[in-house]
């Protein structure tokens, strides 16, 4: 037996020597001739009404077989060609079947696996008039959108993005649901706004998603076989019809952007927060709206007249502060957790700077570094200092991200974060900037309510949302407003990576970069209008898509 061992070991072994043998007696080993086998496809959809599909089989092995547990499926294989027949789906709801594809036998085997998503009711196409980073959709509706281009497709500013990454998709293996929330403090609802998983056909390039009984809002990416986010579309899904309000020559979104309704006091007014420049929605605070004392003179608080009152307001204002301002890390079923605080948007001093890592981490909050030895803090998370002006004073880059910072003119870009029709405000939304101090008083026009303001222009109700600071920590919930334009600074009025933005110091309304007030006013002036911010945005129907 020891001997009949042996020689079968020397069996094996010789079955992998090559006859190249050299002068210095080098031996060369072939490689393993491993079974292998792969599919001119690894999806597709096909219609409730049944018929087949069609694969072609790759393999080194003559044996090969291919099993489901869909008993709607049968199998038949010809050659190299697998066909499947599906019968007529009677359900209203889609149905996916696995195939496993098995090549050689054992122990030497290779397995591919094929899904297929047969259709229940009819899909709603998404991007039917055009293509979005933002779908919204009513809730129990079967959907799918275009997975073959970023965005609306167009142009991006001066980023440089699409020069060097393609307005295209490519590479596209499978949908995932990123993360899923809707406006509940306890989050029970939050696996209820899309139901099951979301598929990518590759045949169509195409993501199909079915909602689910709860409205709320929902991140699905497109992924690459290796697991990195290749592109992401926010899923807003609301049953209500979206109306617009004319103010200022423009026509407005009735609400926020990803909110569910536009009531004073309603936590469904909120909507998503977004850093300036980037597609994708952060999630507001949870809590519930409560009135915050103000030092201020206004109808419900006198100034304090002693230390006494100055002290006990002030704790009120701190205990309330603390219970209103938590960071939200709902995310449903979905496959990502929240990055908020801590992580600094890394080092880029060239376009298109911290565009594609922003696309691929969509649940980091990236805020500003600190470290740049300037003097001042650098309020970016695309680019750090990537101009120097005649004196030589690092400057901040002028990409328009968002589009035209010219005033009338609402141009979308590939990361525009509104839905088709839609795009963030242009320059001139909220007024018009003094281009020396930066900023307007355009208090005129506007109303306090109860954790908001309503502009009478067109009698639009605006909540105080809070937003989140460079830092990524969320603050300021029904206090302040903070609203994104377009419109960014540029090299002759600041070099700290500000945007225009409509804001509150201390119930009085700005428009501008930042306010240039005494910080007796108006404290912390210095951090509105960061592009680091992540702040609410009100989107006006688009008027020019050159």
């Amino acid at each position: 037996m020891k001997i009949g061992y042996i020689y079968h070991i020397a069996t094996i072994a010789l079955l992998f020597i090559v006859g190249c043998t050299n002068e210095s007696r080098e031996v060369c080993y072939a490689e393993p001739d491993y079974a292998n086998v792969t599919l001119s496809s690894t999806s597709a959809t096909i219609a409730r009404e049944g018929g087949s599909k069609e694969l072609f089989v790759a393999t080194n092995r003559e044996v090969w077989d291919a099993t489901t547990e869909a008993d709607w499926i049968d199998v038949s294989i010809e050659g190299n060609t697998l066909t499947l027949f599906v019968d007529e789906n009677s359900a209203s709801e889609e149905r996916l079947a696995v195939i496993t594809i098995t090549a050689g036998s054992k122990p030497d085997t290779a397995v591919a696996r094929f899904k297929l998503l047969q259709m229940g009711i009819p899909a709603i196409d998404l991007s039917a008039t055009a293509t979005a980073n933002c779908y919204k959709a009513p809730t129990e509706t079967t959907l799918s959108f275009r997975a073959d281009v970023k965005g609306n497709g167009g142009a991006d500013g001066n980023s440089r993005y699409i020069a060097t990454h393609s307005a295209m998709l490519e590479g596209g293996s499978y949908a995932e649901l990123i993360w899923e929330s809707t406006f509940d403090g306890d989050k029970t609802r939050s696996t209820r706004i899309i139901a099951g998983e979301p598929f990518y056909s590759a045949a169509e390039e195409r993501i199909y998603l079915t909602t689910g009984t709860t409205e709320g809002n929902a991140l699905v990416a497109l992924m690459d076989g290796g697991g990195r986010i290749l592109w992401s579309w926010h899923i807003w899904v609301s049953n209500d019809n979206l109306t617009t309000v004319t103010s200022n020559g423009l026509e407005w979104m009735d609400r926020n952007l990803g909110a569910l309704n536009n009531e004073p006091d309603d936590i469904n007014n909120r909507g998503m927060l977004y850093q300036w420049g980037r597609k994708e929605p952060f999630l507001p605070s949870p809590v519930e709206y409560m009135e915050v004392p103000t030092h201020r003179y206004d109808e419900e608080y006198n100034i304090a007249e002693t230390e006494e009152e100055y002290n006990a307001i002030e704790q009120e204002i701190e205990a309330k502060r603390v219970v209103l301002n938590v960071n939200n890390t709902q995310r449903g079923d979905g496959s990502h957790e929240w990055r908020y605080v801590g992580f600094e948007a890394p080092v880029a001093l060239n376009a298109p700077g911290n565009i594609e890592y922003a696309l691929n981490h969509p649940t980091t909050i990236l805020g500003c570094r600190t470290d740049i030895p300037i003097g001042e803090y650098l309020f970016d998370w695309y680019m750090q200092q990537d101009l120097v002006n005649s004196s030589n004073v690092a400057m901040q880059s002028t990409s328009q991200l968002w589009g035209s910072a010219e005033a009338g003119t609402s141009y979308k870009t590939i990361f525009d974060p509104c839905p088709a029709g839609y795009c963030v405000p242009p320059a001139g939304a909220f007024g018009y900037l003094d281009k020396d101090f930066a900023c307007a008083y355009v208090n005129s026009k506007w109303r306090k309510e109860r954790c908001g303001w309503t502009w009478t222009d067109g009698d639009s109700y605006f909540p105080a949302v809070g937003n989140f600071d460079v830092s990524g920590l969320v603050g300021e919930t029904s206090e302040r407003m903070l609203y994104w334009t377009a419109e960014s600074d540029n090299e002759t009025m600041l070099p700290l990576g500000k945007a225009a933005t409509l804001f509150v110091a201390y119930n009085e309304i700005y428009y501008g970069v930042y306010p240039l007030l005494d910080e007796s006013v108006a404290a912390s002036w210095y951090s509105y209008g960061a592009r680091a911010y992540a702040a609410s945005v009100r989107c006006v129907k688009e008027t020019n898509n050159d």
